[in-house]
């Protein structure tokens, strides 16, 4: 499984960690986080209505024009897509001035996930990621795991390792059901039948 790591242009909180042999790829303003970091992407991409300084001269530059139908977040997992990459880490995804791009970036996973791709939003100790039809088991923390709909409905959801378990439930993208539930068992385990499911953990510290 390649590794793709994507630094947009949101709030930044905490490090980043790029794993060894890992495509970097920054979206636009994502660089002035690279640069504070100390970390050199390998692709910096983007329309740069955000990012107006001098441009580095160590790594790849693709320009696109102000005026397309995707994010620059979502050009990035295209890029890292077209290179094989599979698993996504993406950071800088929430935040900042534009409220539309922490939305667009939420869909975004979706996108992701019927394309057979394994996304990841980090948000200091917050990860998000999505969930469709089969079985995941998730790491017991120190924080809260929160479920969200974000089609119609997700039927057929089975939650167990958890303060709340569920068994063969329903939520719907109408109101928030599966908010701040805990992990007890060392993973929670979580059978999904159909729809796609919005997973939200905070505070990824390990619970012992």
């Amino acid at each position: 499984m390649k590794h793709c790591v994507i630094i947009a242009g949101g709030d930044l909180h905490g490090e980043v960690n790029v794993p060894k042999d890992a495509l970097l790829i920054c979206a636009d303003c994502g660089y002035r986080h690279a640069e504070k970091l100390g970390l050199h992407p390998d692709v910096l991409m983007g329309d740069f209505d955000s990012y107006t300084a001098a441009l580095p001269e160590h790594c790849e530059i693709l320009r696109h024009p102000a005026e397309k139908d995707e994010t620059d977040t979502m050009l990035a997992v295209w890029y890292g897509r077209d290179r094989g990459c599979t698993e996504f880490h993406i950071y800088g995804a929430f935040g900042g001035a534009r409220l539309d791009h922490s939305i667009a970036n939420l869909q975004m996973l979706h996108h992701m996930a019927e394309q057979g791709l394994h996304g990841i939003l980090y948000d200091g100790g917050t990860a998000v990621t999505v969930q469709t039809a089969g079985t995941v088991c998730y790491p017991r923390t120190k924080g809260y795991l929160s479920l969200f709909s974000l089609t119609d409905e997700c039927t057929g959801l089975t939650v167990t390792g958890v303060k709340y378990p569920l068994e063969q439930g329903r939520l719907t993208n109408a109101f928030p059901l599966g908010v701040s539930n805990e992990i007890l068992a060392e993973n929670a385990e979580i059978t999904l039948e159909s729809g796609v499911l919005l997973i939200v953990q905070t505070d990824l510290s390990p619970n012992s």
